[in-house]
Order: structure tokens, then C-alpha cells, then sequence
């Protein structure tokens, strides 16, 4: 048990290997758009553990979930754009239920091939009501855009922060009332399966906040 703040909190989650390489979009094959947490595309079975949530953890109004994910990226000379998001489901590898996520965006001021760039990313998950109709108020932030100890400072790069949420109050219908094993998955993936273009997770932490 440790504290975030004042807030008792518990490792629930820590990835135990690099996750495979997402290069292209959620409907491509083997190693396309898709979970970062290592299957590579939708519907493909992750080479690492999932990120499974307790049974019925949000049990109780005010249950939160803290995740930090971090990882590596590429881009080629042709740009498309990128979309991350944070999804809740009952099989590994699907998209059901998105509890946040950016729009699609582009590195608008890198005009060439880039390798060896950072990027974070973090989400706060709280239960607002429970049950079958219950609900689920999650946002969070993307930092895109570092640069790696590999490249000088004087290499342009956006160093971008995007926010990660519907921008308004509203949470997310989400039965808290699960009969089956419940998992938390980041995705990401690209408008278009384009050369040079990749996203890896290399961490990621679930915590328990309460």
C-alpha cells in the first residue's frame, strides 16, 4: 500500500515486457493499429497479461483508477494521424467500451522522418453511479512529442500535451455490475498504415486509488 497524495493506493497493474508495435489502423492485420498492450491489432490475443480490473471493483460510488503508460514512436516523411484511447471490456483485444480518448491529431510541425520520440500518457477512471446503468467519469492527458536522450535539444519536435476526454461532464455508461472478468486496454492507432509510422508502449501501471 502506498499514497498518491493523501489517497491510500494499490499497484493492481505493472506491465511485465515491452508491448509489439502498432503501425497501422484498428482494421488492419497482425501488428496494425490496435492494443498496446501487445496483440498488435484488434481481436488479437495480447503477448502480455492483460490489464484485468478486480471483480466488481466499482463496486461503490467513488472507486478510482489511476493509469500511467508510457512508450516510443516513430513517424515517416508521409504524416497520418494518430488516435490514443483507454477502453474497458471482457475480452482482451476488442473495443467496447471507450472511457476516454484524444481526437485524431497529427505532429503537424515534424516535417520529416523521426525516430527514438517519447510520449506519456495518463487517466484518472472514477465510478459517479453503479449497477447496470451505472457510470464512469474518466479524462486524462497525452504528452507527445518528447525528445530522447539519443537526440540533441536543438531538434524541433511538438512536445504536445492532448487532452483526453469528451471536454464536458458527462461520464460514461459503464455496468459496474460485472459477472465477467473486466479489462482496462490503451489503443492506439493511425489513419492510415503508412512507412515509418509506429507507436509501442514500453510501461504501464493500473493503480487503486481507494
Amino acid at each position: 500500500m502506498s499514497l498518491f497524495g493523501d489517497a491510500p493506493a494499490e499497484l493492481l497493474y505493472s506491465m511485465p515486457n515491452v508491448g509489439q508495435a502498432v503501425t497501422g489502423t484498428l482494421t488492419t492485420g497482425t501488428a496494425a493499429g490496435g492494443p498496446l498492450l501487445g496483440g498488435g491489432a484488434a481481436g488479437v490475443a495480447s503477448l502480455i497479461p492483460p490489464c484485468e480490473i478486480p471483480h466488481n471493483y466499482f463496486a461503490k460510488i467513488g472507486k478510482a483508477l489511476l493509469v500511467d503508460m508510457t512508450g516510443v514512436y516513430g513517424v515517416g516523411s508521409t504524416i497520418p494521424t494518430l488516435k490514443f484511447q483507454v477502453c474497458i471490456d471482457n475480452v482482451p483485444g476488442t473495443v467496447v467500451t471507450t472511457v476516454c480518448n484524444t481526437g485524431a491529431f497529427t505532429s503537424t510541425d515534424i516535417t520529416s522522418a523521426r525516430t527514438a520520440m517519447g510520449w506519456n500518457a495518463r487517466v484518472y477512471i472514477t465510478a459517479t453511479a453503479i449497477g447496470v446503468s451505472g457510470t464512469l467519469q474518466a479524462w486524462g492527458w497525452l504528452n507527445w512529442g518528447m525528445l530522447g536522450s539519443t537526440l540533441t535539444t536543438t531538434v524541433a519536435a511538438p512536445q504536445i500535451t492532448y487532452y483526453m476526454g469528451a471536454g464536458t461532464t458527462t461520464p460514461v455508461t459503464f455496468n459496474t455490475a460485472q459477472s465477467a472478468p473486466t479489462y482496462l486496454e490503451p489503443y492506439a492507432f493511425w489513419s492510415t498504415a503508412t512507412a515509418g509510422c509506429t507507436i509501442t508502449m514500453t510501461q504501464m501501471f493500473c493503480w487503486g486509488l481507494n
